[in-house]
């Protein structure tokens, strides 16, 4: 069972897993973000936040991001 925590909601969030870890997420897929094929999950939780505010603020993108020209 995951705990949803609704952090942002600005197309990322962030679950707990039952080992009390954290792993973002892509809350219109719910799918396990990925960047350069690393799944951002196994997280403390003040990780999975930066990780949100990185992926919000542009100084990351997800793998599935599109390619900007």
């Amino acid at each position: 069972m995951h705990t949803i925590c609704l952090f942002m909601a600005n197309g990322f969030d962030k679950r707990q897993d039952t080992e009390g870890l954290w792993e973002v997420f892509d809350s219109d897929s719910e799918e396990v973000v990925l960047i350069d094929g690393l799944p951002l999950s196994g997280l403390e939780e003040d990780e999975a936040d930066e990780a949100i505010r990185q992926l919000n603020d542009g100084e990351v993108s997800p793998d599935s991001s599109p390619e900007t020209p």
